[in-house]
């Protein structure tokens, strides 16, 4: 091969790094999904908070008004809206890694051993 030519065979970079529809689709829901989960699970803490008695809530966090306890529903839930998000992310990092392709493709040069490595003088 000459030093010019071109290794890259098959698709282009900008081809490659197209996410197809479906899967902007898919996260599009998860971003939609995890923080009305974590809404509703934040209203079902409180309510068995409150039946079990698990800790006291400070009257610092609680609001005046109708609903006192809007100051921990909006903490709660922005919580337990990265908390499911980040569960949906490992789950589908785990997917990927069973189902996903190698990760070394045919014209990849195979990884170096950790073998002894000796320093020079």
């Amino acid at each position: 091969m000459t030093k010019f030519s071109n290794y890259n065979r098959g698709r282009s970079r900008e081809e490659k790094e197209v996410i197809h529809p479906i899967w902007r689709g898919v996260g599009f829901i998860f971003l939609i999904l995890a923080p009305v989960m974590g809404y509703y699970g934040s209203l079902v803490l409180l309510a068995e908070n409150k039946e079990k008695g698990w800790f006291n809530i400070p009257s610092d966090l609680l609001a005046p008004g109708a609903d006192p306890d809007l100051y921990l529903k909006i903490g709660l839930t922005i919580l337990l809206g990265f908390l499911f998000f980040f569960i949906f992310q490992f789950v589908g990092i785990l997917i990927y890694r069973i189902v996903g392709p190698d990760r070394y493709g045919p014209m990849d040069i195979p990884p170096i051993s950790g073998g002894k490595i000796r320093k020079s003088r």
